[in-house]
């Protein structure tokens, strides 16, 4: 009589069948905390879909891939694996294609793509990763293109896969022609017209793009300089936000070709990621925000000061470093969470300031009770933020503690033409640190002792 019993080993026999029912290999990495290597397991599954028996003849080392891999694409594919591991801020995705060298059928083409899970800190735990044999697509997709013959099935796969667009359009570049495979209705009226493709693309952009996109739209989309664009591509790609889509990738992939490389036949396909932006943005603001003032974080400051290292400062830029007095001397007497009521009461005083409306200035936490403020204002306009802020300081009021005080420093673009954004960070916390020793000064506190 068979039993019921279901265990862990049977388990992993039915993921391992399903693993090579949809072709496709399983493989994991460990890291330290560090970010470095510690162990590469590779899947049952995956040895076997490329020849080989166990990890006597392919070892647990993820050289026993790099070694591998096609000339053509090992740098690349190495390249993009550690971009994706050592990128704390997780945006860079490992999801790539490559020619690999198999045991038993020479090289061929498998699509490969892996997760990171991460610290807090955002250094690597560890990367799992599916390996999936595409040589039989890659093979199909080249002959579609290189016979006529085969034109047929070509356009049968290009209507299938028309389903998963919102749109899809093959376009000869020679003779302007438009074959449609799916089409958003707001399109259809402009297709319609008989005008040329050139024509009709950029009418399209310029009543489906809102205004913020609509001229990078109309230059990625231009057919007249497209073919040159192209030349040596197989594929460019844009993002742009839509009036009726949100945000949309678009893309026009080369199906055929002139002796010099470039596309005489295109396919312009239009895919709707406006949920996946949106979710990206959440990510990306929780990655830059500081959890307990809602002000940006180290992080975010850090990106600020490589912006300006790289692009002209603003000449009305103030730059103000703040820090909370005698913190830690309320964290050792009272305790850390009337510390973080004062950490709080600054954010609190901050967020009423009117300068920082709309554009006018940003707020980073860049430690406990160290921020500091990169303004866009006149030397007055920035006068009359500091005398507000200093006025809702002194009104301030706690539960815990009475009462805060704080010691700023401040550079102003306009007094230092030509200091660069760390010098003037330079001068703004020497300016800060003088304030405080004016304030301990006053109350005659002798700093060592706090």
């Amino acid at each position: 009589m068979k039993s019921n019993n279901y265990d862990e080993a049977d388990m992993v026999n039915e993921v391992e069948l399903l693993q090579e029912a949809l072709g496709s290999g399983a493989w994991n990495m460990t890291f330290d905390q560090n970010g470095e290597l510690t162990s590469v397991n590779w899947s049952q599954v995956f040895r076997r879909m490329i020849g080989y028996k166990d990890e006597s003849d392919f070892p647990n080392k993820l050289s026993s891939f790099i070694d591998r891999l096609h000339d053509d694409d090992r740098e690349r594919v190495v390249n993009l694996y550690w971009n994706a591991v050592k990128d704390y801020t997780d945006r860079t995705v490992y999801d790539t294609e490559y020619k690999f060298l198999t045991n038993n059928r020479g090289y061929r083409w498998f699509h490969a793509a892996g997760r990171i899970a991460r610290r807090e800190n955002g250094s690597p735990i560890s990367i799992v990763g599916f390996f999936i044999d595409i040589d039989d697509k890659k093979k199909l997709e080249e002959s579609l293109k290189a016979a006529d013959e085969e034109k047929t099935e070509q356009l049968r796969i290009l209507k299938s896969l028309a389903d998963m667009y919102y749109s899809m359009h093959l376009i000869n570049l020679r003779t302007g022609n438009i074959t449609e495979y799916s089409s958003g209705a707001e399109l259809r009226e402009f297709l319609d017209k008989k005008i040329s493709a050139a024509e009709k693309m950029r009418l399209i952009m310029e009543n489906v793009v809102v205004p913020q996109f609509r001229e990078s739209a109309l230059k990625f989309t231009d057919l007249t300089t497209l073919s040159e664009r192209m030349r040596g591509l197989k594929t460019l790609s844009s993002e742009f936000v839509g009036i009726y889509t949100g945000w949309f990738l678009a893309n026009f992939i080369a199906v055929e070709t002139d002796n010099e490389g470039c596309p005489t036949v295109v396919l312009f396909s239009t895919q709707v990621i406006d949920e996946r932006k949106q979710q990206e943005h959440v990510l990306f603001l929780r990655s830059v925000t500081d959890d307990m003032t809602g002000f940006l974080n180290r992080r975010a400051y850090e990106a600020q000061l490589e912006y300006y290292r790289r692009n002209p400062i603003p000449e009305n830029l103030v730059f103000t470093v703040f820090d909370i007095n005698q913190l830690k001397h309320v964290n050792d007497t009272l305790g850390h969470a009337a510390g973080d009521e004062l950490i709080c009461g600054f954010a609190s005083i901050a967020n009423k300031l009117k300068m920082l409306q709309g554009k006018n200035g940003k707020v980073f936490r860049t430690g406990g009770d160290e921020f500091v403020g990169i303004f866009c204002l006149t030397p007055e306009q920035y006068a009359i933020g500091e005398k507000e802020f200093f006025n809702h300081v002194s009104k301030w009021r706690g539960k815990l503690v009475n009462r805060i005080a704080i010691a700023s420093g401040t550079a102003c673009r306009s007094d230092y033409p030509d200091l660069n954004i760390d010098e003037l960070a330079k001068i703004a916390d020497q300016n800060m640190y003088k304030s405080k020793a004016e304030y301990y000064k006053r109350k005659g506190i002798e700093r060592r002792h706090i």
